[in-house]
């Protein structure tokens, strides 16, 4: 026993498919974006797409049940899949932090080096204090 008919059915997912290609497609290509912004924004387009279809379908066609409601969200999600697959950029890679190393060559450079540190500090704080 067939819960909906198979045809009917298949016809109601292809606008999902079409969007969420597109959808997926296009946030898929985003750089900006991490890749975990990208899969939310994933979600929330396809569940909200789907509904909105769902909707509109049940208005002109009244046989359009939960399980078709379901299955036309499900198509936004796979047509969104498809797409950001096709289209996926990767995530720009954040430069490395700089870190300062001093070593001194010898003792007097290493003493030189701690006055001017001990100078500007103090300087530092007698400014702050008046």
């Amino acid at each position: 026993m067939q819960v909906a008919p198979t045809l009917d059915t298949a016809l109601l997912g292809v606008p999902g498919i079409f969007i969420g290609l597109l959808l997926g497609y296009f946030l898929g290509g985003y750089e900006s974006f991490r890749a975990v912004d990208r899969i939310g924004l994933g979600i929330i387009s396809s569940i909200f797409a789907g509904v909105i279809t769902t909707v509109v379908l049940m208005i002109f066609i009244p046989t359009v049940g939960t399980i078709e409601a379901i299955f036309i969200i499900l198509s936004y999600f796979g047509g969104y899949a498809l797409g950001a697959v096709s289209n996926w950029a990767p995530t720009p890679e954040k430069p490395p932090k700089s870190h300062i190393i001093y070593e001194p060559d010898d003792e007097d450079d290493d003493k030189a080096f701690d006055r001017e540190i001990e100078e500007t500090l103090r300087g530092e704080h007698k400014a702050n204090k008046s």
